[in-house]
């Protein structure tokens, strides 16, 4: 009886391993990757369920712009750093659609927007002040971290006042011999005084 249940198992073993792929053969290597892919789904559904709410619906607000860093990395300290480089790239890009807009309000307040001279000086101070708005101004919001597996995931909502890219905006306007000599600078400036007046937080 032993003998009869030792080779049913013998057999059953062989008929198992010969089913199995060969390893190195296209059928092993599409198992391994099948494998592999689930892997990745399975990190990414994990990833994407810690996604915190106010990171997949940022904040929008007529004060401040605001926006979400996300970063990874086996130290927590480099995974905040990461999330909120991030945050500051998209932050940047935001800042400068907000003062090219504003820009180009004030051009067309002083009618002046197809002088040549014009055009320079104004790309030249919305390249200063989009230089300045991105050093400083940003205060961090909220944060949330994850750890998952040896690794860290990081999360950070950072927000820039409107009102401060426009007031170093107009600073910069005040500053330019050709921009606020220009006529109607003066009306032109009044406006995006009172556009900042109304982006300010009471």
């Amino acid at each position: 009886m032993k003998n009869i249940i030792g080779l049913i198992l013998c057999s059953l073993f062989v008929f198992l391993s010969s089913c199995a792929p060969k390893p190195g053969s296209p059928e092993a290597q599409l198992k391994l990757r099948k494998e592999e892919i689930k892997k990745v789904e399975k990190k990414v559904e994990d990833t994407v369920d810690d996604i915190p709410d106010w990171c997949l619906n940022v904040p929008i607000s007529d004060f401040a712009l605001s926006a979400c860093g996300a970063g990874e990395s086996a130290n927590m300290n480099m995974a905040r750093n990461r999330a909120i480089l991030d945050a500051k790239r998209q932050l940047a890009d935001s800042i400068d659609s907000e003062i090219s807009s504003r820009m180009e309000d004030f051009l067309k307040s002083t009618g002046m927007g197809s002088n040549e001279q014009v055009k320079q000086a104004s790309e030249i101070v919305t390249k200063n002040t989009t230089i300045q708005a991105k050093l400083t101004g940003y205060k961090q919001t909220n944060t949330k971290a994850y750890s998952r597996g040896n690794k860290y995931q990081f999360f950070v909502l950072l927000e820039y006042p409107i009102g401060r890219a426009n007031q170093a905006l107009m600073n910069e306007i005040k500053k330019d011999e050709v921009l606020s000599t220009q006529k109607d600078a003066d009306k032109a400036m009044a406006e995006l005084e009172a556009e900042i007046n109304k982006r300010k937080k009471k």
